[in-house]
């Protein structure tokens, strides 16, 4: 009853509120929408707009000189031994002093032969590093603002990317080993992330000059990163680099040490275009030969952790850091997953279904992380061996010769080389083959693979229409969807567990919802990932005379700010209004169509266009005995409940409940938890002391992400490495910046739909259709008001001033230097609440 009445009472004084801004300004201009909105509108204008995603894709996409790339891959793989330098601090490493050299042989030989190529190179040592990383700590080395950082990658990115893509296109080749096409994919995704980056971190440099709103994120000057790259899409590692340098990182790069003649040129591309020496550090490590006590020191030492490859070494990487005594370590990883393909209604024996399938099997001899593990085929229309039949019987042109353009596949030593199907579990179970396998099972039997162990999954059906309705219900990052016509013989699209293209498209979102996505990473290409470089400018004096979006709370939102002190409603408020505004204005839409696989009976290729949907954030908070209502467990909940999207329900941990005995809780956490379980359907679970809530973290349906914790460091290791375990992250407290609210709710999967040239519209109007029927909240918000605060009271200092305002009931505080213009991202938490003569005259708070 409290609740409700108060309710009513903040509802009356909002109206009134309202009221008063519409008699100051009924003579001044009304805009038609908010500051905030109209900075977000030009920034993703920057970025992210079709237009800007077409011009980014053909940057990226542009042809390369085919012969300048083969005669470096000529080159590289020609009889010879290279020596490589490797430096740390500026210093040439040399044999000895607990150094070891070796010897590394190309992948490959000429035109697929054996290697007659050799590069030899020293191993740092433990000494090396930990000397290395002391020294620029204790130098202060550092790029001190973006705006002086910026120019340096867009330098890089234009001269010695861009401008040497041929070059590095037979770089990938030779050292991946990939067939040149391949090779040219590698680098233009790779090409199109920096970009989006770029354009991003440009778009905020002009907004903090031009309308105020944004600027570079910048947070992270003077700290370490360590980056790790995968065995078999090298580049993904410079991507991470490019990242970590927009945001103030210093960057080791730790290669396999076949990837090392590559990234030392990219290194000295970094050096040409004038990054400090020593803020990008390049070592061979990730190999055999390597002492583990190197890779132990960065870890010991650096702050984040940029990993893509393994998730089994990701998280044994992350518990030993823990180990090791450092648990403030931040850690991102894009991992590998177990991903399906299923048939919904349609038979294998129809050529479209079996060629995607195949192809989603075969997809880099198997070991791209979206290659298919499983197909789950409708046992009403097929059987085990029919659908090995059909697979097995697909033709692939396999060879040796990375210059060979003609190549499906490229074949490797130690590898087989054709498709294997079985029919059987084998004894180590469902599994990433890393091989030209998969694995068919019965829609409804024994073996079910859930999609949320997936990076990718592919749905055929009759229908593209019937494929979407399946897959935007599915947890993988990547849904493709599929209709096939009734005639085989007709013309058809396909698809399979991968194709997703940047920047039209996204990789590895879901973050929260599959095992494939670990730690504290968004996706690629992805709206999170992309804004991480930004951030809003945090409050200042221009938020009193710029229009704002104000939106009316629904009532369960009324009754949950009840729990929340007066003056934290008001601000909020303020921090929700900004939050539902910057979120509108980054709807997704559907994407331009772009080239997928071959078509069926047909010339050209299937046409793919992706909805990039954002989805809600899977939230565990957990509240320790004795600690009372966490504030921004409060605001979880209120934004959960104004959320646009369909939100998914939080689970409450309360660890201890044996400890309490009958009166497990108390007011007013036990007033919230009973609302937040009835209206918002959040689920409670009283954990009878803290082992039994670490091996609830342990057998999680879900990676087990915990949010709005006050210090990750001082958490039980055992919880942490429980975390860990699963593939989760422990994000500290509640931001209060729009840019960061949304990486914080929302994650983002990518819709896909395969069709022909003449589906293309009707497969864009499918995709709009899914995200209003499932993305979208059942009951819209209402529309904001927009409210332009009444013009300052003249303060004096002219001819002829009243004098400094003397009567006017402004409350001085708010002049003062904790109100300047200023990029944090909170308030000062000190200063004192405004007066309510002040409040009715900007914001009209809720209060």
């Amino acid at each position: 009853m409290r609740a409700l009445v108060a309710g009513s009472r903040r509802r009356l004084l909002s109206s009134l509120g309202r009221a008063r801004h519409v008699g100051a300004a009924s003579q001044r201009f009304f805009a038609s929408e908010s500051s905030l909105a109209a900075a977000s509108k030009k920034l993703r204008q920057r970025f992210n707009s079709l237009p800007a995603i077409a011009e980014i894709a053909k940057e990226a996409d542009a042809p390369i000189d085919r012969k300048v790339a083969l005669k470096r891959l000529t080159s590289e793989l020609a009889e010879g031994e290279t020596i490589l330098e490797v430096k740390l601090g500026g210093k040439k490493l040399e044999p000895g002093d607990g150094r070891k050299e070796i010897s590394v042989p190309t992948p490959t030989g000429p035109k697929g032969g054996p290697a007659v190529k050799h590069a030899k190179m020293v191993l740092p040592s433990v000494a090396d590093v930990a000397t290395a990383l002391k020294e620029r700590k204790e130098a202060h080395l550092l790029v001190a603002k973006a705006e002086d950082m910026v120019p340096i990658l867009r330098k890089f990115y234009e001269e010695q990317f861009i401008g040497k893509a041929a070059e590095h296109v037979g770089l990938i080749s030779a050292w991946g080993p990939k067939p040149i096409g391949d090779a040219e994919g590698e680098f233009g995704e790779v090409a199109a992330l920096m970009r989006l980056q770029l354009e991003a971190i440009e778009g905020a440099i002009e907004s903090s000059k031009d309308d105020f709103h944004f600027v570079p994120a910048w947070s992270d000057v003077g700290r370490e990163c360590l980056v790790m790259p995968p065995s078999n899409f090298a580049l993904l590692g410079l991507k991470d680099v490019f990242h970590m340098l927009l945001k103030g990182f210093r960057v080791v790069l730790v290669v396999q040490p076949r990837f090392l003649a590559h990234f030392l040129e990219v290194q000295q591309g970094f050096l040409d275009a004038g990054l400090p020496e020593g803020m990008l550090e390049v070592i061979p490590g990730i190999t055999p030969e390597a002492d583990p006590e190197v890779l132990f020191e960065l870890l010991k030492q650096v702050d984040r952790l940029q990993f893509t490859g393994s998730s089994a070494m990701f998280k044994s990487l992350v518990k030993k850091a823990y180990e090791l005594g450092n648990l403030r370590l931040e850690h991102a990883g894009e991992v590998s997953g177990l991903n399906k393909v299923r048939l919904d209604g349609v038979s294998v024996s129809h050529p479209a279904v079996a060629r995607g399938t195949a192809w989603a099997a075969m997809a880099n001899n198997g070991e791209l992380c979206t290659s298919a593990s499983l197909v789950e085929f409708d046992p009403k229309l097929d059987t085990k061996e029919a659908v090995k039949e059909a697979l097995e019987a697909h033709p692939f042109k396999l060879g040796r010769d990375p210059e060979d353009e003609s190549l499906n596949v490229l074949l490797k030593d130690g590898k087989t080389d054709k498709l294997k199907v079985e029919t059987e579990t084998p004894p180590g179970g469902l599994q990433e083959w890393w091989e030209k396998t998969i694995l068919t099972a019965p829609s409804g039997g024994d073996l079910s693979l859930r999609t949320n162990q997936s990076l990718g999954h592919c749905i055929y059906s009759k229908t593209f229409e019937a494929a979407l309705e399946k897959g935007v219900s599915e947890d993988a990052s990547c849904v493709y969807c599929v209709g096939v016509p009734a005639d085989p013989s007709a013309p058809s699209a396909r698809a399979g567990t991968t194709g997703a293209k940047i920047p039209e498209s996204v990789f590895g979102g879901m973050k929260t919802h599959t095992f494939a996505v670990a730690g504290d990473h968004d996706g690629v290409g992805c709206i999170q990932n992309t804004l991480d470089v930004l951030k809003w400018r945090g409050p200042t004096w221009r938020d009193r005379e710029e229009p704002y979006a104000e939106y009316e709370l629904t009532e369960t939102a009324e009754d949950l700010m009840d729990f929340l002190g007066t003056r934290e409603q008001a601000e909020f408020q303020k921090t929700l209004n900004r939050y539902l505004d910057f979120f509108g204005t980054f709807t997704p839409e559907v994407s331009n169509p772009y080239p997928g696989q071959p078509l069926v009976n047909g010339e050209g290729r299937s046409q793919l266009v992706t909805l990039p949907a954002l989805k809600p954030t899977r939230k565990n908070v957990f509240v320790p005995r004795g600690i009372g209502l966490p504030d921004d467990i409060v605001r979880l909940a209120i934004l959960a409940e104004m959320s646009p999207l369909k939100e998914v329900p939080v689970t409450i941990h309360l660890p201890g409940a044996k400890l309490a005995g009958k009166l497990r809780i108390t007011d007013p956490l036990k007033s919230f938890v009973k609302t937040v379980e009835k209206r918002l359907g959040w689920k409670v679970i009283f954990h009878e002391d803290h082992e039994k809530f670490v091996e609830a973290i342990k057998e999680s349906e879900y990676p087990p992400y915990f949010y709005c914790v006050k210090h990750r460091h001082h958490l039980p290791v055992e919880m942490l490495d429980a975390v860990a375990e699963r593939g989760g992250y422990v994000y500290e407290g509640l931001p209060r910046d729009p840019v960061r609210l949304l990486q914080f709710m929302t994650t983002t999967q990518a819709w896909t739909v395969a069709a022909l040239d003449s589906e293309v519209e009707a497969a864009s109007k499918a995709l709009h259709s899914a995200w209003k029927s499932h993305g979208l909240r059942e009951e819209p918000l209402e529309k904001p008001q927009i409210v332009t605060p009444p013009p300052p009271a003249d303060l004096g200092g002219g001819f002829g001033a009243p004098g400094m305002g003397l009567g006017d009931d402004k409350d001085w505080d708010e002049l003062s230097d904790s109100s300047s213009d200023s990029s944090d991202d909170e308030a000062d938490p000190k200063k004192p609440p405004t007066s309510p003569a002040s409040s009715a005259s900007t914001a009209a708070p809720k209060a």
